[in-house]
């Protein structure tokens, strides 16, 4: 952060240079109105005491809260708490300063304005008395903070941990000029060091061809003399070794082989007291970079017709199903004896599902008739519904926030066709599940895009960051959207379709990368992407995922309501089936209504650190396949179902893929 403002410099000499005056007076002016004050941490300190000293509490709170939403929201939610000390070390400076300036008038401002916020917080009570105490820097309820060492040390404190920050902060291209110059320093430096550590091997290495030659020479010296493996202890064993040795040629094949053919540790027929060989594991990743191992692959059958939608809990080993008869099935995939809880649902179909994250007590659900429904495990009951406005009564998506008790979903006119010709074509709501009430709604309005010739459609995609803190938005339409969840508006947007190169530019899936600098982005046609999360619009990576989406049978493309739906009843005692045993031994559901899914959303899964992603995919979309986020290449294919795959979930070391011929596959990897 140190050479922000010789890059500003650099910056408004190049702008004279071109003729760009008008553009260099306003780069010149909002240099001097920065906020951010070159990210130096002495000037924002001196910004916010300057407040302090004018007793101007609107300008200091004004001031915090743009670093909070700058920066301080930013950060993981455990650094939440030394924020809010920070903010109230502040607003006690402030009245301190008050105080011995003898400005009683602007402290009993501050408690008529905020007093009824500040009321039962423990951390105030007793300032309420501040105004009234005769002396406060003697009184021990306030006379710490009216020591030189407390301001001191609250300076000292807060002046490093905005220089932490700023420090971790990503910078753009143009700041890192000083840095690649130090870095290639120290680079050159470790190269030369690394030169004289080669010199020095390479004649460890001579010397070392030297000793293989002289042992490679005594090894065939040893063959061609016949040297023994094993010192005999008298000639009668030794006459009775050679014996065996030339009567029973085959002893070393039979020592290595069961009856079954199978072979078996081998053993030298002429040394019994050698060390066995044991075979080793033969690779049938046929040519696969595989990171993973899968344990177990067992295959359930809860489902008593084609799941359309597959989601497992966060912290255990639920899977909540939803077939084609809208029938949400919840049940334990890890050997748990608890039944299996069936929830119908005949009054509309079932578009989304979702888990609570931060327990596996809650289930969340949307329908395409206006309800949310909130279910709880642990009463089996509906707790409540949340309903949607008339205009956009299909429920597209729900994703709950990591760290509170929030979720969002994305509302879509009845049909397609409305959201483009519509002003208002979808929404975005944010629900507390506290006080099962509405946050805040975001409309999507044609109007916002009209300098684009591409109709502006639903939100079809929503992922929050690590803190709950922003969410990304993907639709049909193209358009990425980063919200803060705060005030629910759009910090940044753009449209995929800019940069594409092969995309069809209808998003199936928008995720956060693990550090949060990009988005990963995977369209309807196959193609990854990777986008800059600082930059709007800039790519960063493109690649095709093969066999993603698979072609799907042609067939009615709508789910039909379930009256007109029938299911195969004589599946719905099978309990479940093991991967070994052979899937031509799982009957198939018959559906007398074809259905073919109308999203690919729930076709893709990321793991939880962003480095590889699940989707339907080989085998004529009957397989789940593992790619690398980084490449796009396949590492790893999960085994087959009979018919094409529907949804797709992965959830620290498990996997899920189900099927339309009712079955989920839950795949499992060791524990890291």
């Amino acid at each position: 952060m140190n050479s922000v403002s010789q890059v500003d410099e650099l910056v408004k000499e190049y702008l004279l240079f071109r003729g760009f005056s008008n553009t260099f007076r306003v780069f010149e002016q909002e240099c001097r109105n920065d906020k951010d004050k070159g990210f130096q941490a002495d000037k924002i300190i001196e910004e916010l005491f300057s407040y302090v000293t004018s007793s101007d509490i609107d300008g200091l709170l004004d001031y915090w809260k743009y670093l909070d939403l700058r920066y301080f929201s930013r950060l993981d939610a455990r650094f939440f708490e030394s924020v809010k000390k920070f903010e109230i070390s502040l607003i006690r400076y402030y009245l301190v300063h008050a105080t011995q300036q003898k400005r009683k008038e602007k402290i009993f401002e501050f408690f008529e304005t905020f007093g009824a916020e500040l009321n039962g917080d423990p951390e105030w009570s007793k300032w309420f008395g501040l105004p009234f105490s005769k002396n406060p820097a003697s009184d021990p309820s306030f006379e710490t903070f009216f020591t030189k060492q407390w301001i001191e040390t609250f300076n000292i404190s807060l002046h490093n941990f905005l220089n932490t920050i700023f420090q971790n902060m990503s910078l753009p291209s143009l700041l890192c000029f000083n840095l690649d110059r130090s870095h290639r320093k120290a680079l050159q430096s470790e190269i030369e060091s690394l030169r004289s550590e080669i010199e020095n091997l390479k004649t460890e290495l001579v010397n070392g061809d030297t000793e293989i030659i002289s042992l490679k020479q005594k090894v065939a010296q040893h063959e061609l003399t016949g040297y023994p493996r094993r010192r005999r202890s008298n000639s009668n064993m030794h006459e009775k070794d050679s014996l065996t040795r030339s009567t029973t040629p085959s002893v070393k094949h039979d020592t290595g082989s069961d009856h079954n053919g199978i072979k078996s540790p081998e053993i030298f027929a002429d040394d019994r007291s050698m060390t066995p060989i044991s075979e080793c594991n033969i690779d049938d990743s046929h040519g696969l970079t595989n990171p993973f191992t899968i344990t177990s692959q067992e295959m359930f059958l809860e489902n008593t017709s084609g799941v359309t939608v597959a989601k497992i809990s966060h912290q255990g080993n639920l899977i909540a199903s939803c077939d084609v008869d809208n029938i949400i099935r919840i049940w334990n995939y890890a050997g748990s004896s608890s039944p299996t809880v069936k929830l119908n649902n005949s009054n509309s179909n079932i578009l989304s599902l979702e888990w609570e994250a931060r327990s596996d007590k809650l289930l969340l659900y949307g329908t395409d008739e206006q309800l949310i429904n909130v279910y709880n495990k642990e009463s089996r009951s509906i707790i409540h519904e949340f309903k949607m406005n008339d205009q956009f009564p299909r429920v597209n998506q729900i994703s709950c926030s990591p760290v509170e008790s929030l979720f969002a979903c994305s509302g879509s006119p009845k049909l397609i066709e409305n959201a483009c010709s519509g002003s208002e074509t979808g929404s975005l709501v944010t629900l507390d599940l506290k006080t099962m009430t509405i946050q805040d709604t975001f409309t999507l309005k044609s109007s916002s895009q009209s300098s684009s010739s591409l109709p502006l459609m639903p939100i079809e995609t929503i992922k929050f960051n690590h803190n709950g803190q922003m969410l990304v938005t993907g639709d049909k339409s193209g358009y990425i959207r980063i919200f803060d969840i705060r005030t629910l508006t759009p910090i940044m947007e753009w449209n995929i379709s800019n940069s594409s190169k092969n995309g069809s530019a209808v998003i199936c899936s928008s995720q956060f990368s693990f550090d949060e600098n990009s988005i990963y982005v995977i369209d309807e046609s196959g193609e990854l992407s990777q986008w800059s999360s600082r930059k709007p619009g800039f790519v960063m990576s493109q690649s095709q995922l093969q066999g993603f989406p698979p072609i799907l049978p042609i067939t009615s493309t709508n789910i039909t309501p379930k009256s007109s739906r029938k299911r195969t009843p004589s599946m719905s005692s099978v309990r479940s089936i093991k991967s070994t045993r052979s899937t031509s031994s799982i009957p198939a559901i018959i559906e007398t209504t074809p259905y073919v899914p109308n999203s690919r959303v729930p076709m893709v899964a990321f793991n939880d650190d962003t480095e590889y992603l699940v989707c339907v995919g080989g085998n004529g979309g009957t397989q789940g396949v593992i790619y690398q986020t980084s490449t796009g290449e396949q590492v790893q294919t999960l085994k087959s179902h009979r018919q094409y795959l529907t949804a797709v979930d992965w959830s620290e070391n498990t996997i899920i893929t189900a099927a339309m011929d009712g079955t989920v596959r839950v795949s499992r990897m060791p524990n890291s």
